[in-house]
């Protein structure tokens, strides 16, 4: 696998998939030939994750199943938190060549491009897919104003500013990906594009064609609106291609598959206004359920309450009852062996749990976000840590109950039993200092 130097950039390969438990292993074992690999596992029903994890990837599970733009945003944020500098993606079906990598590689150095895309040849795709995909790179460059040859493609190339600038979409499907495009032109950042090989095997298209082309035609639509607005901002006259062909040409597009066979089904609702707008909450990687078990307060509730009786098993394979803790003041802190924060803030921890003898730290992680058990020994071997860590499942009460929607996440919890604080993001000393000030002090 190559490594990065001190002079070349940290690339991740990231790979979105559902139920592709039949090719994902290949996918990952040829693309670790020459990078690391995430795949996000978007609700699978099949062994996908196992199958990844066999191979040698990176898995990240997100229940339910909500969509290749989800799935997507999921991974660029583990990569943002593990500090890579950009990311490749591939579809887990074998349509994209792992052996064309460096050519975006190549791009993203030498251009300093942070959006590169793989440009297929339509010509050697299957009727109708080619003449649809050839209308719709038409509409989408005249909408955008000006040429892009493949909006569609999965296989591309992000740099660590574009993945922060996708953060805020809400788009699901193929529109992820084409709203992709419209959000880099906007920003001034630098599009390039990388021809690559055109791989069809015969699969069936899992596509609806009619919604879909319902959708499209309202992205390329509201791209135009976008991109005028944006030029009359900037006091330029927007330059109008004749009209008369649009309504030709959309009827044309109606009747055939728009975009490329996409392992993800679209559920026919109408699309949102499009650009989307700008998110308010943080939606983590696998998301929390929606209601908490009537055996747990809500979460407003929490603060001031007793800490519930759970029983928690170590990593060591011991278990942990919380309510036997009493007389002691109780640290519990949310992580996962990829989160730079967590790294940051884990010595600090450590001599907590070190010189207190009344403070007892215990560290909570989940072994199926993105990591083994065997990953999370070696981290604590790696780091010198000997702090308890207790295996929770992400949609285990603790995470639910303490509404574990970002990590690192440490809430404190008094001598008596009572929960007092939670603090999200990372700790730093004067933090930890000042919240144990006041728990002394009641």
């Amino acid at each position: 696998m190559s490594q990065a130097t001190p002079s070349s950039p940290r690339i991740l390969a990231l790979v979105p998939a559902y139920n592709e438990a039949g090719r994902v292993g290949g996918v990952v074992a040829a693309v670790r030939a020459r990078l690391p690999v995430l795949v996000v596992d978007d609700g699978s029903a099949d062994g996908t994750a196992r199958l990844a994890e066999d191979a040698g990837a990176t898995v990240l599970r997100q229940q339910p199943n909500q969509g290749k733009g989800a799935a997507l945003r999921a991974g660029f944020r583990w990569a943002l938190d593990a500090g890579y500098d950009a990311v490749i993606t591939l579809d887990a079906d074998g349509q994209h060549d792992p052996a064309e990598i460096p050519a975006f590689i190549d791009a993203f150095t030498a251009q300093n491009a942070d959006l590169v895309i793989g440009e297929r040849t339509f010509r050697q795709m299957p009727f109708p897919r080619n003449l649809s995909n050839t209308i719709g790179r038409w509409l989408f460059s005249w909408a955008l104003g000006q040429p892009v040859r493949d909006n569609q493609s999965g296989y591309r190339l992000l740099s660590r500013r574009m993945m922060e600038a996708t953060l805020s979409s809400r788009e699901g499907g193929f529109e992820f990906e084409v709203e992709m495009i419209v959000t880099c032109v906007q920003r001034g950042y630098r599009l390039a594009g990388v021809p690559i090989r055109t791989i069809y095997e015969g699969e069936k298209s899992h596509i609806k064609p009619i919604p879909q082309t319902v959708h499209f035609m309202r992205v390329v639509w509201a791209t135009r609106q976008a991109m005028r607005r944006a030029r009359q901002r900037e006091g330029r006259r927007a330059r109008w291609l004749p009209l008369l062909l649009l309504p030709l040409i959309g009827v044309i597009g109606a009747a055939l598959v728009l975009a490329r066979d996409d392992a993800w089904n679209d559920d026919g609702e109408a699309l949102s206004l499009y650009p989307t707008p700008a998110a308010v909450t943080f939606i983590p990687p696998t998301p929390l359920p929606s209601a908490l078990p009537p055996t747990l307060p809500p979460p407003d509730e929490v603060i001031g309450a007793p800490l519930p009786d759970i029983t928690l098993t170590t990593l060591d394979g011991e278990t942990i009852r919380l309510r036997d803790l009493a007389g002691q003041t109780v640290v519990l802190n949310f992580w996962a062996t990829w989160c730079v924060p967590c790294q940051r803030e884990m010595p600090l921890l450590q001599q907590l749990q070190d010189e207190r003898a009344d403070v007892r730290v215990i560290t909570i992680t989940d072994p199926h976000l993105g990591q083994t058990e065997r990953a999370i020994s070696e981290f604590l071997a790696r780091y010198k840590l000997s702090l308890t860590v207790a295996l929770a499942e992400e949609n285990g009460p603790l995470f639910r109950l303490f509404e574990v929607v970002q990590i690192p996440t440490t809430v404190f919890v008094d001598p008596e039993g009572i929960v007092r604080f939670r603090h999200l993001g990372e700790l730093t000393e004067d933090d930890l200092n000042a919240t144990l000030s006041q728990l002394a002090a009641g």
